[in-house]
């Protein structure tokens, strides 16, 4: 049965710079330069559809400047894209040196998080998935949290990723886990540094969810995953392979968990660390 999900979040141009000898100081460098699609929520989508999922974004949604390349790009690998329109899309640039990156990012016009509208869900999904961003963004959480409820009417199940660190401090990392906790999510995704932002630790984030059944995953970078599930941890090293660009490998182990649970999930990591960029190649 094919899995679908819906991804809200950002959508955005990824400018991806990459510099194999370094960046020169004062002068000329030699490098890689590529425009791609990306933002958390279309990386997730993308590969959802790349590996036999049903994918939806509800995101920004702009005609001028680079919005149109962007969502060209997102329907070229098989994403449905959908959300309110804004004048401004937002851009990332990603600099990757030896397999690492460095981000800066441009979220363009966020005023479309107080227009979410419900009409934009199928009348069945087997996941909704909300980019942390999203969350951290919002002025107006009540529009988010009644867009999440209609989902998990329709049958989904919730996925929240964490996403920054800098952001949840910023925000408050009490007042963040209180907005998480009231969207009642089947699974939180997070990287070492947002599990200690958001919860002083791992060990303190069994505020989430309902009933204490919320599975965690805890992105640990090269040195692989951990998955609670019913409390009990599922700890797994990095499936082997090259190591050419980390950018989206989170997003990677998103959506192969939420198409196909761990093993998925770990399988798809190693395949995005394998090639340049966030997203699969369009099919």
């Amino acid at each position: 049965m094919r899995v679908s999900v819906v991804c809200v979040g950002d959508v955005m141009l990824d400018v991806i710079v990459s510099t194999p000898e370094g960046l020169v100081p004062d002068d000329d460098t030699p490098a890689g330069i590529t425009f791609a699609a990306g933002g958390q929520a279309a990386n997730v989508a993308a590969w959802v559809s790349a590996l036999g999922g049903s994918a939806r974004v509800v995101g920004p949604i702009s005609a001028r400047g680079h919005g149109p390349l962007v969502v060209s790009a997102m329907r070229s690998r098989g994403v449905e894209m959908c959300g309110p329109r804004v004048d401004r899309a937002g851009a990332v640039v990603s600099l990757v040196e030896n397999g690492r990156r460095s981000m800066a990012s441009d979220p363009g016009d966020t005023t479309w998080l107080t227009r979410l509208d419900p009409a934009d869900l199928p009348d069945e999904l087997d996941w909704l998935f909300v980019s942390g961003y999203a969350l951290l963004r919002c002025p107006t959480p009540w529009v988010l949290a009644t867009f999440v409820a209609t989902a998990r009417q329709r049958g989904a199940r919730v996925a929240i990723d964490l996403a920054s660190a800098s952001m949840i401090e910023a925000y408050g990392p009490g007042k963040f886990r209180e907005l998480c906790h009231s969207l009642q999510p089947a699974v939180v995704l997070g990287n070492d540094a947002e599990w200690q932002a958001v919860s002083r630790g791992p060990a303190g984030s069994g505020s989430f969810g309902v009933g204490g059944r919320t599975v965690l995953v805890l992105k640990h970078g090269p040195r692989g995953a951990t998955f609670v599930i019913d409390g009990v941890s599922d700890e797994r090293d990095p499936v082997a392979g090259p190591v050419v660009d980390a950018t989206g490998a989170g997003d990677a182990v998103t959506a192969g968990y939420l198409v196909g649970g761990v093993d998925v999930a770990m399988s798809t990591a190693a395949r995005c660390v394998g090639m340049l960029g966030a997203q699969p190649e369009a099919g």
